[in-house]
């Protein structure tokens, strides 16, 4: 699901292309909610658009995407899902940065050519699953147990925690081998 700033912006009548302060931030959070609400299950991941915003400042980036998104999923307000943003101009990508490296909360975003950056902060063992996951696109706790050769319940506990980072989607998967999940990259 895509939830496309410029065009939210020209729906509230916001002038120009730049998206500054928590005020304005707070205008665009009715039809926010109602979008991620509208997302199916655990299977979707929500990418934040940035396509023709000039420049996000860190009040609006933190207000509308941590504050009311991924806090409000935190608390149960939201179904939680995985997060990722997109098409950042080089400021608008400066300033989430600095927003989410200084709250040290990870958050993907996508990059031209299928390239991505990781802002914030994840555990160096954990960044290597992640990679793997990127370039494999999707990955159960048994392929990480035969490549890296972690015990069965590391391996599930580490793409749970991606999965509970937002840097994942899963889906639950019965097979001959039984039930288990099937984490997969959100882009």
């Amino acid at each position: 699901m895509i939830v496309k700033l410029f065009e939210l912006k020209e729906t509230l009548g916001i002038p120009g292309t730049d998206l500054l302060t928590r005020p304005v931030a707070d205008r665009f959070v009715p039809s926010v909610h109602l979008l991620v609400k509208g997302t199916r299950a655990t299977t979707d991941s929500i990418q934040f658009s940035f396509r023709a915003i000039g420049t996000a400042d860190t009040s609006f980036i933190d207000q509308l995407i941590i504050v009311n998104t991924l806090d409000e999923m935190k608390r149960g307000g939201l179904p939680r899902r995985g997060i990722f943003l997109s098409d950042l101009s080089a400021s608008t990508l400066d300033n989430a940065a600095s927003v989410f490296d200084q709250k040290k909360i990870p958050i993907l975003c996508r990059l031209g050519s299928g390239n991505y950056r990781l802002l914030g902060h994840i555990e160096r063992n954990l960044a290597s699953v992640l990679v793997q996951l990127m370039k494999k696109g999707k990955l159960a706790a048994v392929d990480l147990k035969k490549q890296h050769g972690y015990q069965i319940n590391v391996a599930s506990t580490k793409l749970n925690r991606l999965f509970n980072l937002g840097l994942a989607t899963r889906k639950e998967e019965i097979s001959a081998k039984g039930r288990e999940y099937v984490y997969h990259k959100l882009f």
